[in-house]
């Protein structure tokens, strides 16, 4: 059985009312919940949390659970963790079953993508799978007030072997493992690799414009 949780709360400083935002006529929180609908089977729980009545009534027809998270679980400095523990108390899963967390803030998801997150966990290949964006980055360092390269002067951005970093969009793991140690650190990490418009994560108007300018193609594979 699947728990797929979308975290949601009102608040935000760098976009009023964001998780309501449009990208593509369809609000972030509803880009959600489509592509936890797309992984979810009949008897999985597609779980909305938030703070916010109006989020809440706004997902109501769609056929998801939702859960009113208390004010302390919804500060800007609220860590993930605590959140998801919050909503899966409700619903109480079994070890083997599968925890996926998805933010509305990347609403510009690939099936495909979903698919090989899910997969990577279901068939045993990882404990939990995370969606990275590569980067090449010529990183600098300050020493004593000057700055040196912390890569070599001769290396092209070809050669460079990509840095990880999460886009925040998709984990996934087993409820065993997420008791243990939570939704993002497990022994045996699958990366799902992302690259383009799909690690958009909208945080400002600009983000939000940028998800909008690339929305066409999302909303061809959406048929929306």
């Amino acid at each position: 059985m699947k728990f797929i949780i979308i975290p949601a709360r009102a608040g935000s400083k760098g976009l009023l009312n964001k998780n309501l935002q449009r990208v593509g006529g369809t609000s972030l929180v509803e880009w959600s919940i489509i592509h936890a609908l797309y992984v979810a089977d009949d008897d999985d729980k597609v779980i909305v949390s938030s703070d916010s009545q109006k989020i809440l009534e706004s997902v109501a027809n769609t056929g998801v659970e939702t859960v009113l998270r208390p004010e302390n679980l919804a500060q800007d400095t609220t860590p993930t963790l605590p959140v998801l523990e919050h909503a899966l108390k409700y619903f109480k899963p079994a070890d083997e079953d599968i925890i996926i967390l998805l933010q509305p803030t990347s609403p510009l998801r690939k099936k495909t993508t979903l698919d090989k997150s899910l997969k990577a966990v279901v068939s045993g290949d990882g404990e939990s799978s995370i969606t990275v964006k590569p980067n090449h980055l010529f990183l600098w360092e300050e020493i004593d007030g000057f700055i040196k390269p912390k890569y070599q002067d001769d290396i092209r951005r070809q050669d460079m072997k990509p840095q990880l970093s999460e886009n925040g969009s998709i984990y996934v793991t087993k409820y065993c493992h997420f008791k243990e140690k939570g939704i993002k650190i497990t022994n045996k990490i699958k990366p799902i690799i992302t690259e383009g418009s799909e690690n958009i994560d909208i945080d400002t108007k600009f983000d939000l414009d940028m998800a909008n300018y690339f929305s066409s193609e999302y909303l061809k594979e959406w048929q929306i």
